[in-house]
């Protein structure tokens, strides 16, 4: 009997290549789709590796998507959800709201048939230890578990600092608050700084059930999430639409001050629940007699709660285009982590330097006396005689004429770039082609119909 049901959300939007085809699950980093490694990370523990695997999509993704997991030697059900609520108005100019990760989530709740259930996703990237959190939900009985990252600061490439290219944006990360005792690992409020006036709110009877209470602000919600279905079903005869924004600072508030949960189901909600199923096989590496030694735990104490795990690894979620940058100069350890398998380029052409630590598709082409460093060449590239790459991406069947310097940039796919360019800092949109003799820092080469468009890989849910 299966114990987990792992949903995963992929139908997040593509704002990086202009490609609107191209879902943001399947956006190349180390020239493997972005979804590939979080395919790695559940197959990485068993309890996920044997569960069920619910794929969630827009109905543009489907196909694209589906081609590339039916080359995949995994089992998965891949469900599709409309994008946006049904307009209640006759105005065909109103404009419609994208739904919420809780919105989405109800178009498969039908299929949920575990007791547990785990929810991410498709853009967290790196190798992340799940052992500790499964451990954790299963030792607590807890009603949810999730996974917090370290804050970072800004990423280093040997003694080069990333520099965001294309148009310089404004955009400074909302801090979040998390209020956690240090003792049981609880988390007993998130908050965010837009949530509070000048004061942060304690309650009493909060610390006086978690004593050793601290606010913390160095960690972000991996949107990771372990849950018991039972909690789920509240989420679902909720009037709310975000999972994340929404409903998940709700619980935890109300189950830190040990009330009911059934307060936050809508009146005009479907509270008919879902006949649940419960489960108790775990898998053979587990020994939860050492376990609840480790967790401090035992059968007298009170279950359920909601609890956090820190990863402090070199683990981050793509989105936006200097994490996406990140990600692929992190791609061939990363690839290497998972599979053992080497991809750096290790060919030795005539009159050509390429450094070890880069990553060349199949079917490229590369002239004489040309240099590249520290980069991820997709498939069917061709560059000409004379060219500098250092610190890029070029994605599929990029073009590179003679003569051109390219510098710490994003080429999306079926771009061309002149003879004898200099482009610095900056993005290539897709199709897009850039005049010969050209010099170019911090700017974001796209369609003229969309030039106020930000592309970036935006900061959404899914």
């Amino acid at each position: 009997m299966k114990e987990f049901t792992v949903i995963l959300y992929a139908g997040g939007n593509n704002r990086l290549s202009t490609d609107l085809s191209l879902p943001k699950s399947l956006l190349p980093v180390g020239n493997r789709p972005l979804i590939w490694y979080n395919l790695q990370l559940i197959q990485s523990h068993p309890a996920l590796a044997s569960s069920v695997l619910l794929i969630l999509t827009s109905s543009q993704s489907r196909q694209v998507l589906d081609d590339y997991l039916s080359t995949l030697n995994i089992t998965y059900e891949l469900i599709v959800y409309r994008q946006h609520h049904e307009s209640t108005s006759d105005d065909q100019q109103q404009a419609q709201d994208e739904l919420g990760t809780l919105d989405i989530l109800r178009s498969c709740y039908s299929r949920i048939r575990t007791e547990s259930i785990c929810l991410f996703t498709c853009d967290l990237y790196g190798k992340v230890n799940l052992t500790p959190l499964i451990n954790m939900f299963r030792v607590r009985d807890a009603s949810l578990c999730m996974l917090l990252l370290k804050t970072t600061t800004s990423s280093t490439t040997g003694k080069e600092s990333l520099v965001q290219p294309g148009q310089k944006i404004k955009y400074t990360a909302e801090p979040e608050f998390y209020t956690v005792d240090q003792s049981t690992n609880s988390v007993t409020s998130i908050r965010l700084k837009a949530d509070l006036d000048e004061y942060f709110p304690l309650k009493q009877n909060i610390l006086a059930k978690y004593p050793r209470t601290i606010i913390r602000t160095d960690l972000v919600d991996a949107h990771l999430y372990l849950i018991k279905k039972s909690c789920l079903d509240i989420a679902i005869c909720s009037k709310y639409s975000s999972f994340r924004k929404e409903f998940l600072p709700k619980m935890i508030r109300q189950m830190a001050t040990g009330q009911s949960l059934e307060v936050l189901i809508s009146t005009t909600a479907n509270k008919k629940m879902m006949i649940r199923q419960t489960t108790t096989d775990l898998d053979d590496l587990t020994d939860l007699s050492r376990l609840l030694e480790q967790y401090d735990c035992d059968n007298k104490q009170i279950r359920g709660g909601c609890y956090y795990s820190i990863d402090e690894t070199q683990v981050f979620r793509v989105k936006n285009v200097l994490s996406y940058l990140e990600a692929n100069r992190q791609a061939s350890s990363q690839i290497l982590s998972f599979t053992n398998e080497d991809i750096t380029f290790k060919d030795r052409l005539e009159q050509i330097q390429i450094s070890p630590d880069c990553v060349v598709g199949d079917g490229h082409e590369i002239g004489k006396r040309t240099t590249i460093k520290r980069t991820i060449i997709g498939k069917n590239c061709r560059i000409e005689d004379k060219c500098k790459i250092i610190n890029c991406v070029l994605l599929d069947n990029v073009y590179v004429k003679e003569g051109v310097i390219l510098q710490n940039s994003i080429l999306c796919s079926r771009s061309t770039i002149g003879s004898k360019s200099e482009i610095l800092n900056s993005i290539i949109c897709s199709n897009q082609q850039v005049e010969g003799n050209r010099k170019l820092n911090g700017e974001t080469v796209s369609p003229a119909s969309h030039e106020s468009v930000v592309y970036m890989v935006y900061d959404d849910e899914q």
